[in-house]
C-alpha cells in the first residue's frame, strides 16, 4: 500500500517498525544497515564490510570531527540506529556515551545483544523511539549522527528541528540521506516520468514524500546553524548495488536501485554546527 497524505506519522512507524522488525535486512548488509562508501577506480577493494566502516570514517573527516582528546565528542546520538553497527563503531572510537534510537523493536533488541556482547552494554545503548519526538533534553549531544533515516520520516522540518535540538552549543550534525536530484534553476518539479518511479518505490518501502539535498540544506539554514557542507557521494555508493539480487531482499530494491543508477536518486551528506 503506498502511503497518502492522509497517513499519519503513527501510521508510517507501524510500516517502518514491521519493514526493520524483519531481520534479514541483517543477513543482506550486516550489523552496518547502511551504504559502503567505495574508491571510484574499478579496481579498488569491494569487500562490503570495509566499505562501511570507511563510510562513517569518512563522513566523520568531511564533518572535521576531533580525535583530539579534549575536543572529542563525549555524548553521541544515532537517529535511526538500525542494529546498532555505527553507534557500536562511534562509542567505541572515541570512548563516549551514545545513545541510539530506531523504531523498530526487533533491531533495538539486536543492537543491545551487540553492544552487550562486545562489553559496551553500559555506555552504548539503544532505545525504541520516533525521530520525530526524541526523548532526549535539548543540548544533550555533541555529536548527533542520523545515516539514511531522513528518508523515511514523513515530516522533514520536524526531522531537522529535533536533530538541531538535542545538539550541543558548538556540537556537530552529521546527516547521511537517499535524496532526489536538485533541481535545476528552470524547474518547479520533478518530471513526470520521476514522480512516478518514486510512487513505486514508496509503494515497496512504504517511504513518505522525497525532498533534495538543497531542500535539507535550507531546512538546517532555517536553523541558523554554521559550517554547513553538503556533497553528492553517489559515485562512491554505486558499487554497494553491483552484485545485488532483488529476490534476496526483503521487500522489491529493484526500484530504488534503478533510481540511484539513473540519478534521480543522489546519495548526500550535510554536516552543520550549531552556534555556541
Amino acid at each position: 500500500m503506498a502511503l497518502t497524505a492522509v497517513d499519519t506519522n503513527q501510521e508510517l512507524n507501524k510500516h517502518m517498525a514491521e519493514l526493520f522488525d524483519d531481520q534479514s535486512w541483517v543477513d543482506n548488509f550486516g550489523y552496518h544497515i547502511h551504504h559502503g562508501f567505495y574508491d571510484i577506480d574499478a579496481n579498488a577493494n569491494r569487500d562490503q564490510k570495509t566499505a562501511q566502516i570507511r563510510m562513517i570514517n569518512e563522513a566523520l573527516l568531511f564533518a572535521n570531527v576531533s580525535e583530539d582528546s579534549v575536543k572529542k565528542p563525549k555524548s553521541i546520538v544515532d537517529v535511526g540506529c538500525g542494529v546498532g553497527g555505527p553507534a557500536v563503531y562511534l562509542g567505541r572510537k572515541y570512548g563516549a556515551k551514545c545513545k541510539g534510537i530506531d523504531i523498530s523493536p526487533r533491531s533495538i533488541q539486536k543492537a543491545t545483544e551487540i553492544s552487550n556482547a562486545q562489553g559496551l552494554g553500559q555506555e552504548v545503548t539503544f532505545q525504541v523511539g520516533d525521530a520525530l519526538q526524541l526523548a532526549f533534553p535539548d543540548g544533550q549531544f555533541d555529536l548527533v549522527w542520523s545515516m539514511e533515516c531522513g528518508e523515511c520520516v514523513s515530516d522533514k522540518a520536524k526531522f531537522v528541528s529535533e536533530l538541531v535540538r538535542v545538539v550541543s552549543p558548538g556540537g556537530t550534525i552529521i546527516f547521511l540521506s537517499s535524496c532526489h536530484r536538485d533541481l535545476a534553476p528552470n524547474e518547479e518539479s520533478l518530471k513526470p516520468e520521476e514522480k512516478e518511479l518514486f510512487e513505486k518505490i514508496s509503494e515497496s518501502l512504504f517511504l513518505p514524500a522525497w525532498i533534495s539535498c538543497a531542500d535539507f540544506v535550507d531546512l538546517f539554514k532555517s536553523h541558523s546553524m554554521k559550517d554547513i557542507k553538503s556533497a553528492n557521494w553517489s559515485e562512491h555508493i554505486a558499487p554497494f548495488w553491483d552484485g545485488w539480487k532483488p529476490e534476496n531482499g526483503t521487500m522489491d530494491m529493484e526500484k530504488f536501485i534503478e533510481g540511484h543508477r539513473n540519478g534521480l536518486i543522489k546519495f548526500s551528506i550535510i554536516t552543520c554546527k550549531k552556534p555556541e
